[in-house]
């Protein structure tokens, strides 16, 4: 029987693995949803519930990164961990200056592009799915060491899925460049933030049962993706465009 990746590898081979894994298997990349998004297939009152749906959950990122600092020890060790953290949650966040807006704020200015105004997307109803996908994600960031959420982020794909989406709202729903910023900025940013989920998982998965609980971490958002737009293509819902 050929060993688990969790048993047979370690540090940054592991950490590849990982990736790997996560790059074949993610929703973002799996997902009928995703494919017909990109070809332009899904209705575009569909498109709204999607959006309504997972700005919640880019609202609540900041929450998770913030809880993922808080739980990172002060041990000098981590200090470059720390800072790689606190980098994303101000960028997610947005600057406290007011210089660069955050990633919910970018969000709301896509859906106006593509003709939804941000007041119907910060009043949607949420579906039970998207608070329970929310809830578990934010537990994850609170309760696990920031090494193991961190392994379950969605950083890799997500810029892949990014590079795909891009073109596909300029030619297939009509969102114009200037409300295309959350896009064109994860397609670089998440580029950053993948290097330091892999410098965090590299330098913890020494111990096997710390890999195990990383695999499962990176499961359990592959989980969580899915649900946010399971939920959305089966609940239906009230239509956003009127």
């Amino acid at each position: 029987m050929t060993e688990t990746p969790w048993v047979r590898l370690e540090g940054e081979a592991f950490r590849d693995e990982l990736t790997r894994y996560k790059m074949a298997n993610h929703p973002f990349r799996t997902h009928p949803f995703f494919r017909d998004l990109e070809a332009g297939k899904v209705p575009k009152e569909t498109v709204f519930r999607w959006v309504s749906q997972f700005y919640p959950w880019l609202a609540c990122v900041p929450i998770a990164m913030a809880e993922r600092f808080a739980h990172t020890s002060w041990d000098p060790a981590n200090d470059r961990f720390r800072r790689m953290i606190l980098d994303q949650l101000v960028e997610e966040a947005g600057d406290p200056k007011g210089k660069e807006p955050g990633h919910p704020e970018l969000w709301l200015r896509f859906c106006e592009g593509l003709g939804l105004p941000r007041a119907k997307v910060v009043g949607a109803p949420l579906l039970p799915s998207t608070l329970v996908a929310i809830d578990d994600f934010l537990y994850i960031n609170r309760e696990m060491p920031f090494y193991v959420s961190a392994a379950g982020s969605s950083e890799p794909p997500n810029v892949e899925l990014c590079q795909r989406l891009l073109p596909a709202f300029r030619q297939h729903y009509g969102v114009d460049d200037e409300h295309l910023a959350y896009y064109r900025l994860h397609v670089t940013a998440d580029e950053e933030h993948t290097r330091f989920v892999g410098e965090m998982v590299a330098a913890f998965a020494s111990n096997p049962l710390v890999r195990h609980e990383m695999w499962r971490a990176m499961l359990r958002g592959f989980s969580l993706h899915a649900l946010l737009v399971d939920g959305v293509l089966k609940a239906g819902g009230p239509d956003l465009a009127t």
